[in-house]
């Protein structure tokens, strides 16, 4: 439903993939209905941790930075017949396929089960898309704002509809899929596929899904997440209330799952992707867990400021959740 109405072809596993590692070179072979293309990846620095770096992500000190050979998304295109494919989710398709080499050979040197990726703003977003339609095993998104995290009917609310009225902010309204720009860093985060939402924004109300269900789907893998506070008179085109919604949401997820400590969301008060080291300590304390195997990461979180949103926490469950996880579980 995410490719259909918003983000265009999402590429599937190929056939068959091959490949070797030699040092910090990954040759990788990707076959497909009848066709082959070759794609490479190169694991640099030193560290166990494999991070696809995104400008302004958060990641361990020590860690290897992942980056990928030039003209694979056209190799991608190709492979599958696409006419468009989002750069984002690409990225989650190359960090599948390094994956499935590092699978197939054990004694490399580098690890598969310690990917991760994160970005902040235009690249929170880029790591949002890129670890929902991969397998990396933790997430770090940061500040991605509209076209990322944002709830869509949230965001309308506010933008167009009653919640005009509570929108407290002297600069602008939340950014959303109808003021998406249409490039930046990481971007573009939509593909022609959500013209028809862009046009009309109202249609949003028509969605089968909103942000928070398709976060959800990193579960049972690692998420931390963040946002910038989002209260009266603060820089408000982020949209922070909008993420904290979708945050909130998804976090029954991993409850339901017995695994709440694998989901971490922080609001705080900084710059635009500034936050300070201890600002975004819950970042550290999961790389403890999912990294190093540190059951004791204080990583259960979920932490809203109640001056840093533009609706009370108290008034979303009745206003936006009108399913219960108990009952979907039954």
């Amino acid at each position: 439903m995410a490719a259909k109405y918003l983000y265009g072809p999402v590429p599937p596993e190929p056939d068959e993939v091959t490949g070797t590692v030699s040092g910090g070179t990954v040759s990788i072979t990707a076959k497909a209905g009848g066709k082959t293309e070759s794609f490479s990846a190169t694991i640099s620095g030193s560290g166990d941790v494999i991070a696809l770096e995104l400008s302004g992500g958060i990641f361990p000190s020590s860690r290897k930075k992942l980056s990928f050979g030039s003209g694979f998304e056209g190799k991608i295109r190709n492979l599958f017949g696409l006419s468009e494919l989002n750069t984002n989710i690409a990225n989650g398709w190359m960090i599948d396929r390094v994956m499935d080499v590092l699978e197939q050979n054990p004694g490399s040197g580098h690890d598969p089960t310690k990917v991760m990726v994160s970005g902040c703003s235009g690249c929170g977003k880029g790591a949002y898309l890129a670890g929902v339609f991969s397998r990396a095993p933790v997430v770090v998104i940061v500040e991605s704002g509209g076209g990322g995290v944002a709830n869509l009917r949230q965001a309308e609310w506010f933008r167009h509809g009653e919640g005009g009225s509570v929108w407290q902010c002297s600069d602008a309204k939340p950014q959303s899929i109808d003021n998406l720009e249409d490039s930046g860093i990481c971007g573009p985060w939509v593909t022609s596929a959500a013209r028809w939402l862009r046009s009309d924004p109202s249609k949003v109300y028509n969605l089968p899904f909103d942000t928070h269900m398709i976060l959800a789907t990193i579960a049972p893998r690692h998420l931390v997440h963040f946002t910038n506070a989002n209260g009266r008179n603060s820089w408000c085109h982020l949209g922070g209330t909008c993420e904290a919604l979708s945050a909130w949401a998804a976090k029954p997820v991993w409850k339901a799952l017995g695994i709440p400590e694998r989901m971490g969301f922080q609001m705080y008060s900084a710059n635009h992707c500034g936050a300070s080291g201890s600002q975004t300590a819950l970042a550290g304390e999961m790389f403890k867990r999912a990294f190093e195997g540190n059951t004791s990461a204080n990583t259960d979180v979920m932490s809203i400021l109640d001056n840093g949103v533009q609706q009370p926490v108290s008034e979303w469950k009745d206003m936006w959740v009108d399913w219960d996880m108990e009952t979907v579980l039954q």
